[in-house]
């Protein structure tokens, strides 16, 4: 049985290899988020609030650009330092609680805007998922869609959205971190154990209103 096994690895140890290293390949793409956002933000009328009211900006254009993150691995991902740049500075965006801070809003909800588009105002509102913060985690298997709505007082060609991504750890990141492992070989104290990876999505404000 032995010496059977031997030969079979010795004979196949061409597609042995391609196996593990597709396997390996198949793992890394898996275990990331896909992230994707819109090319050009949409302009904003008014904001849908959940008792009924809207909320309307007269002080400079409001904005809409939606971000999309899907998990296609078996693990939970989580992402941070959710940002968005217009030309070379950091603009503020809306989550659910600034929104509710800086509006003197209790406990009231934004759930939708209504879109200026090419014809005018639409009649028609669009349901709207505000982040719960510049940080949150994608479920296994799971989507999570994040409208960032923010002003812009004049059109940009160069804004980006920017966040971190947690990233696997390889095996030899793995064995590091292990209580087997001698002292001196482990990563420095104040190492964070999840690593990330920077992604930067671009966009444009075509128009303000």
């Amino acid at each position: 049985m032995i010496d059977w096994l031997i030969k079979q690895i010795s004979t196949q140890w061409i597609a042995i290899i391609t196996a593990i290293a597709g396997f390996i390949a198949w793992k890394q793409e898996h275990s990331k988020l896909i992230v994707r956002a819109d090319e050009k933000t949409q302009r904003i009328s008014e904001i849908g609030l959940n008792n009924g009211t809207s909320l309307v900006n007269k002080k400079s254009s409001t904005q809409r650009l939606s971000v999309w993150l899907i998990n296609p691995s078996e693990d939970d991902v989580s992402f941070f330092d959710l940002r968005v740049t217009l030309n070379t500075h950091e603009v503020f965006y809306y989550t659910n609680l600034t929104f509710n801070s800086m509006n003197n809003l209790n406990g009231i909800k934004a759930e939708s805007i209504t879109p200026v588009n090419a014809d005018g105002i639409s009649n028609e509102p669009i349901a709207v998922w505000l982040p719960q913060a510049n940080y949150g985690t994608v479920q296994s298997h799971g989507f999570v869609q994040l409208d960032l709505i923010f002003h812009s007082k004049e059109p940009c060609e160069n804004g980006i959205v920017l966040m971190k991504l947690a990233q696997p750890h390889n095996l030899l990141g793995r064995l590091r971190h292990s209580r087997f492992v001698p002292k001196c070989l482990r990563p420095k104290r104040g190492f964070v154990f999840s690593e990330t990876k920077e992604v930067s999505l671009p966009f444009h404000v075509k128009e303000v209103s």
